[in-house]
């Protein structure tokens, strides 16, 4: 466990696809949210819940809403959870990830230097998984200026700071869950 830093569960979205909050959604018996909570917790000092709907299974005072009123998508939990961050590090993961490495935050974390990155994040296959990024409190006023003028990509974010990727190699490791034939599938390879 690193005690520098914290995570932020990333658990605003509408749901769209699943047509349900997809948090509560279960996968072998247990809620999406608390398999990402359960590998996390173990990794960070503290764990707290960007959500837009209450998540009962979770204590009220560990959630907290977006700032922003017109929905800007992951960003806006990006930085909310920048704004209420207690660590100078925050641990960005989304709740629909029940395979979130347990090695994520010890590999993303070998990278902090004092004049180093202030995004790391990893890289499966050379494709970046931008929504799992360590990011540094530091940059909140970065990102609240992307978000005023009009920026919505968390990839474009990224890109314009100073950022470091991380290889890793298990295929299983980033899969989200969107939708129920998603789900279905991934319950179906993983009995």
């Amino acid at each position: 466990m690193n005690t520098e830093i914290e995570g932020v569960i990333l658990a605003g979205g509408e749901s769209k696809r699943m047509g349900t909050n997809k948090s509560l959604i279960e996968l072998h018996d247990k809620p999406l949210i608390e398999h990402v909570y359960d590998r996390l917790i173990e990794q960070v000092s503290y764990v707290s819940i960007n959500t837009n709907h209450s998540v009962e299974i979770f204590p009220k005072n560990i959630q907290f809403d977006d700032l922003i009123l017109n929905k800007t998508g992951p960003l806006a939990g990006i930085q909310a959870g920048l704004f209420y961050a207690k660590k100078n590090w925050v641990q960005f993961c989304p709740n629909d990830c029940p395979f979130l490495p347990i090695n994520l935050v010890e590999k993303l974390s070998f990278c902090i230097k004092d004049k180093g990155p202030t995004i790391i994040l990893p890289s499966l296959f050379d494709r970046l998984e931008p929504v799992f990024m360590l990011c540094h409190r530091s940059l909140l006023k970065n990102l609240e200026d992307f978000i005023s003028a009009g920026g919505r990509k968390v990839e474009l974010w990224i890109k314009e700071n100073n950022y470091k990727t991380v290889n890793f190699s298990d295929p299983k490791a980033f899969i989200n869950i969107n939708n129920l034939s998603e789900l279905a599938k991934i319950e179906k390879e993983n009995n």
